[in-house]
């Protein structure tokens, strides 16, 4: 199950903006919150983010009875914005 959120279509483009990724786990059922996760972006410049599982993930929280839950997150950020100047007067 994958579930993207896109603030900025324009900019979302893997090439000149690659996703940073990691994996956090919740325990005791969500009573024990995911840590934050410093994006290092630009303040207000992220892109988009993606929240993802899979069979794996799945089959690690049915083992543990929801006990331990992996996420796998995957953001993008804005290129970094180049202060422009005018051209003569």
């Amino acid at each position: 199950m994958t579930t993207r959120i896109v603030s900025k279509y324009d900019s979302d483009t893997m090439v000149n903006n690659p996703a940073n990724r990691k994996t956090a786990w919740t325990y005791a059922w969500g009573l024990v919150q995911i840590k934050d996760i410093n994006p290092k972006c630009e303040s207000g410049s992220m892109t988009s983010v993606t929240v993802k599982t899979n069979i794996g993930f799945i089959l690690i929280s049915a083992a543990t009875l929801g006990i331990a839950v992996p996420l796998k997150f995957e953001w993008t950020c804005n290129p970094k914005s180049i202060p422009t100047e005018q051209l003569g007067e």
